[in-house]
């Protein structure tokens, strides 16, 4: 318990202290297996070691004081040959917005609460999401201020995760290039010249990654191996060699001013307006609807003979089926609302409700429930095919 407290105590630090992550000395983040939580042991375990220049010390209400790398808020790097523990990395910081038990190797690294991991996810729906910060003037003038799409591409499905994110004031993106759209996230030069910026319509996530963080407040932690423009919009950069960790962001300043990058100057970048969802289109969930598995859920529609699935996969910090449970009854719950909901404004409440009132406030028997994130329940609002929107918005 003390553990616990302390963990919540040390992520609550970290805004305070300009930081979105905290890694403590001597955690062990790789996993014993891919499909385990458990941490990997032997002798060629490398525990965690910060580098000084970015050492910070917390002085815990329980443990005392506990010391590691601090991660400041802006555009952080994590750069590095292949399998040198980059990957392992992001993956432990995403996970740093839950409370570690003892044992598992990665006690008290923590990450700001809205930390969320996006990736591209080809062929997921849309529903009236305005892409527009990152893409424009598609081919038969597809509007990308409202755009619905019910097989989304990489490059569109990862600028609506986006966009959906900072609808929810969400303030810490973190993404892999392994599972991003590389249309994406750069354009080197060459393809620049090969194609002109009125013939491309994706503006890539290198153009906005600094005017995010300037404008909006919103940090980046980018994992990156052959994406050297990135380089040009970091405040830091951190490089894995045989997974330790150094900070080189003196060097990769040099680097980058001796081969600058060619970024063009965008029009201003501009929050989404809230949306709100029709409660009637979430009816299908009041049927036969179940959890078959931590990443999906199954509905029936009226008519049909064969249930429709709810993929939930792409919410990587989904880690316990109890959410996923807990996320199927708030579609229930919110179906029976008799108005349109802003989805932040309604999600926002019954996060609230969960503090005051426990689990028992969207199911009276919650025995096999857990606690997900209001960023994965508006996820899976989100992903939901025949979601409806209202021409209000809020």
């Amino acid at each position: 318990v003390e553990g616990y407290e302390d963990q919540e105590w040390l992520r609550g630090q970290l805004e305070g202290a300009g930081l979105v992550a905290f890694v403590p000395d001597g955690a062990v983040l790789p996993r014993s297996a891919g499909h385990l939580d458990t941490p990997l042991v032997g002798s060629s375990v490398v525990p965690f070691k910060s580098p000084l220049s970015l050492h910070v010390t917390f002085q815990c209400p329980n443990r005392g004081a506990v010391a590691g790398m601090g991660i400041r808020q802006g555009v952080t790097l994590i750069a590095g040959g292949g399998f040198h523990g980059k990957t392992t990395l992001l993956s432990a910081l995403k996970l740093g917005v839950y409370s570690k038990i003892p044992g598992d190797g990665r006690e008290y690294l923590v990450t700001t609460p809205s930390a969320t991991k996006i990736r591209a996810e080809d062929g997921r729906s849309i529903v009236g999401v305005d892409i527009s910060n990152f893409i424009n003037n598609l081919p038969q003038k597809k509007d990308t201020g409202n755009f619905h799409s019910s097989d989304a591409s990489g490059s569109t499905s990862q600028a609506a995760a986006i966009m959906e994110y900072l609808e929810l004031g969400g303030q810490c993106l973190m993404i892999d290039e392994d599972t991003a759209a590389t249309n994406f996230m750069v354009r080197d030069n060459k393809i620049q010249l090969l194609l002109p910026p009125d013939k491309e319509p994706i503006k890539p996530f290198l153009y906005r990654a600094r005017e995010l963080y300037d404008s909006l407040g919103v940090s980046s932690v980018l994992v990156v191996g052959g994406s050297g423009d990135y380089l040009d919009v970091a405040d830091c950069v951190l490089l894995l060699d045989n997974y330790s960790v150094s900070d080189v962001t003196d060097r990769a300043k040099q680097v980058a001013a001796q081969c600058p990058a060619s970024i063009p100057t965008l029009p201003k970048m501009l929050l989404p307006k809230p949306r709100a969802v029709e409660p009637h289109c979430l009816n299908p969930f009041l049927g036969k609807s179940k959890v078959l598995n931590q990443s999906t859920v199954s509905y029936m529609l009226q008519n049909e003979e064969t249930p429709s699935n709810l993929d939930l996969s792409a919410l990587e910090q989904i880690v316990e089926v109890g959410q996923t449970r807990f996320i199927l009854e708030v579609l229930i719950k919110l179906s029976s609302e008799r108005s349109p909901c802003g989805v932040r404004e309604v999600l926002s409440r019954i996060d609230k409700d969960i503090e005051e009132r426990g689990l028992g406030c969207v199911k009276d028997s919650s025995n096999w429930l857990c606690r997900p994130r209001l960023f994965e329940m508006a996820g899976a609002i989100n992903r939901f095919r025949e979601l409806k929107l209202s021409n209000n918005r809020f």
